[in-house]
């Protein structure tokens, strides 16, 4: 009998109900989002999917954007980080990793108005 395992950001997606996006330095034209619905939810873990086998890098900043993930009762299960670069930290790996997606996160996070996509 085979088992499978989740990945700790797989099981973090499983529990989320709630996911607060919110840029790090918040300028006139930006502003946090909520997102509760299930297929956004889903949509948002798909657009941060990393490549587990790309090199973890440690840039030592803050970061752009912040991903609070939030499970039942609003309990903070974990913070994800953007960066501009298109990498993504999460204190449970070792650096950023880098994004599958990171181009289509950028058109997402500008769609709805968290960062200016003049900068």
């Amino acid at each position: 009998m085979s088992t499978f395992r989740l990945r700790p950001v797989d099981a973090l997606w499983a529990a989320a109900r709630s996911v607060e996006v919110a840029p790090q330095r918040s300028a006139e034209a930006e502003w946090s989002v909520m997102v509760g619905d299930v297929d956004e939810i889903a949509e948002l873990a798909n657009l941060l999917e990393v490549d587990p086998s790309g090199e973890p890098f440690d840039c030592m900043c803050w970061g752009d954007v912040s991903f609070t993930v939030r499970g039942e009762m609003g309990a903070v299960l974990g913070v994800l980080t953007y960066h501009l670069d298109g990498r993504l930290g999460w204190p449970q790996w070792d650096g950023q990793l880098p994004l599958l997606r990171p181009d289509r996160l950028h058109q997402w996070l500008v769609e709805h108005g968290v960062i200016d996509p003049h900068p």
